[in-house]
């Protein structure tokens, strides 16, 4: 029983202490993995590449957009907090100078479209990119995204 307990009060502890990366546990890492590395061809990392998505709008609005950001049982703030905690801890790197996270209003605004082709959209927005970002396109080269 005091196992249990423990248990459950570190979880409580964790929610009350970082609720995005509460989100990302039980929203997130079962496609995208603990440590938001996906799986190569499947689903994608967002280690070290999620930020690159920021560098045009047509990205920036496409993470928002995709199924599992738009649909997921989150409020508008908590799903902002979500994709800047996502950001800022695992492709920091990759944003834009001139980072803006997200606040609830546009979350609200952009999860109201969902994307109805995610890999293709992905594909597209991504090479968009990489014409102006020499770094994507290496990774594009190299691994599809993944």
């Amino acid at each position: 029983f005091l196992s249990v307990v423990a248990v459950c009060a570190a979880a409580t502890c964790l929610a009350e202490e970082n609720p995005a990366e509460t989100d990302y546990l039980i929203h997130c890492q079962g496609c995208h993995l603990p440590e938001a590395v996906g799986v190569p061809g499947h689903v994608p990392r967002m280690k070290g590449f999620l930020g690159f998505y920021l560098h045009s709008e047509a990205g920036r609005r496409f993470i928002v957009q995709v199924p599992g950001s738009a649909t997921a049982n989150l409020s508008d703030a908590r799903l902002a907090g979500l994709m800047n905690w996502l950001l800022l801890s695992y492709s920091k790197n990759e944003l834009p100078e001139d980072f803006q996270p997200y606040d609830a209003a546009e979350v609200s605004q952009l999860r109201s479209s969902l994307e109805p082709d995610p890999d293709k959209t992905r594909m597209k927005v991504l090479r968009d990119i990489a014409e102006e970002l020499p770094p994507l396109a290496l990774e594009l080269e190299h691994n599809n995204g993944y």
